[in-house]
């Protein structure tokens, strides 16, 4: 008789198993109702058993993994010292989200002098070179990675040789190299969402005038590269990305050294901009816009996975609904 009372509770036991689920062990929750001790309360709970054509129960979504960045999320830039670096920065801080914003440049001291007057709050600063004999290695570059849901690389030296050519500082090294180290690194940080690449109108009109001169020692050819790596770090990792192709960048801070920074070019007095999918457009593009639209990218629930060409108008700035909808048609 006893024999026959015990199989109900067998069956029971037994069960869940068969059909493929485990009894879990005793559940143990953390409570910390008294300060400085740590309580374990354990306890039996039964398995939850979610039969095949039960719909009921939330799944994760994949597009989760590129989402907007939200409210005290952590954003490193790269260039942070770049007249669009230093913008995007700023901005960021002037949004009043409580960004926990981290800049990566080769001059700390610099970085601190041009952001501490203007940015809205501190701003996070890492010292590391990306070129040259003594460039950060990939700890480094890790570290200053961790914890980051958005990723901004605002990197690039002139199209010509010039000084800042100086300890290896050419296209291929930064457009090409320092870019890709950074998006295959970005692809191993869990916590990433968003990264904005900025590059430049004409990386797929290189046979193509004006291009063709600006391309002569490959400038235009190392973004492309630098494009694809982040492409490829994005499907690899599956977080969103966006390509931002300005045009000839105009308008303050005056960081280059070309004929807009010579002439103080401002670009009119508006922030209107025009936008298309691909590599299509030709014209100035002021900086303070194209920071805008690295914040867009970040934040704009449309924006993912895009890579578009932009450049200044003399119209109204963009409203956040009208970022989305010009994003949602740019999807690639």
């Amino acid at each position: 008789m006893a024999k026959l009372l015990l199989l109900p509770l067998v069956a029971a036991l037994l069960l869940p198993s068969c059909l493929g689920f485990a009894i879990p062990a005793p559940a143990v929750t953390r409570s910390s109702n008294l300060r400085g001790t740590t309580r374990l309360d354990a306890g039996f709970k039964l398995p939850e058993i979610n039969l095949p054509w039960d719909t009921s129960s939330p799944k994760s979504s994949p597009a989760d993994a590129k989402a907007p960045i939200q409210p005290n999320d952590r954003v490193v830039v790269f260039g942070g010292t770049g007249g669009v670096g230093q913008l995007v920065a700023k901005k960021l801080r002037a949004r009043n989200k409580g960004y926990d914003v981290r800049v990566v440049v080769r001059d700390a001291a610099r970085a601190q002098e041009l952001l501490e007057d203007d940015a809205e709050g501190e701003v996070g600063v890492a010292e590391l070179n990306l070129v040259g004999d003594d460039k950060a290695g990939d700890d480094e570059l890790k570290m200053a990675l961790e914890g980051a849901t958005g990723v901004v690389v605002s990197l690039g030296t002139t199209a010509f040789p010039t000084k800042r050519w100086a300890g290896g500082n050419n296209p291929q090294a930064i457009d090409e190299e320092a870019v890709s180290r950074i998006a295959n690194l970005a692809a191993e940080t869990p916590t990433l969402r968003r990264m904005v690449l900025l590059t430049s109108v004409g990386v797929d009109r290189t046979g193509e005038m004006p291009f063709l001169i600006l391309n002569l020692f490959g400038v235009l050819d190392a973004k492309k590269a630098g494009e694809e790596a982040v492409k490829n770090a994005s499907a690899r990792a599956g977080f969103g990305y966006a390509i931002v192709r300005p045009g000839r960048l105009v308008g303050g801070p005056y960081t280059n050294l070309d004929l807009a920074n010579l002439f103080k070019t401002e670009g009119g007095a508006s922030n209107g901009v025009t936008l298309e999918r691909g590599d299509s457009l030709l014209g100035d593009c002021k900086r303070d816009a194209t920071a805008e639209a690295v914040l867009q990218c970040l934040e704009n629930v449309e924006c993912e996975d895009v890579a578009f060409s932009m450049v200044s108008n003399e119209e109204r700035a963009l409203t956040d609904g009208e970022w989305g909808a010009a994003f949602a048609g740019m999807r690639d």
